[in-house]
């Protein structure tokens, strides 16, 4: 059946979910039936005042297993805000003195049914928060067998 999907033209989508609570890292959960292309993740972490370098990883897993994990550019110390963004195709992209990280994710990568797209952060904080998260992807609807 894919070899009956055109390539490039499947429908751009926007995911914004609900925020996490406070010290938890988000996650989308793909619906069954699509098959996504991802173009971008972004997310804002805000940090609390407790001392540690968090490091956000985007990861991907599919029936409980990871399948991909990319690490960001650059971590967060206490008491910040900073967007991070993963993009396809994009140089990874830290500058001193700026609030955003921009991280290269594979071109053109495909995502089966039911995968799930998460940030896992080293060192979160309870008092941390994920906010303002945005998955672009490419979907196209998986015909009937």
């Amino acid at each position: 059946m894919a070899e009956q999907i055109p390539v490039d033209q499947g429908r751009l989508v926007l995911i914004a979910p609900a925020d996490p609570a406070m010290g938890d890292n988000p996650s989308i959960t793909q619906p069954q039936r699509v098959r996504w292309k991802l173009k971008s993740f972004q997310a804002t972490l805000i940090t609390s005042v407790t001392v540690a370098d968090r490091v956000p990883e985007l990861t991907i897993t599919v029936n409980a297993l990871e399948v991909l994990r990319i690490t960001a550019s650059q971590g967060t110390a206490a008491s910040l805000t900073f967007i991070y963004g993963w993009m396809a195709g994009e140089r990874a992209l830290a500058v001193t003195g700026q609030t955003s990280r921009v991280t290269a994710l594979p071109r053109n990568y495909l995502v089966n049914n039911q995968s799930i797209i998460a940030i896992t952060t080293v060192d979160i904080d309870p008092a941390d928060q994920w906010q303002n998260i945005r998955l672009v992807v490419e979907e196209w609807i998986e015909p009937l067998a």
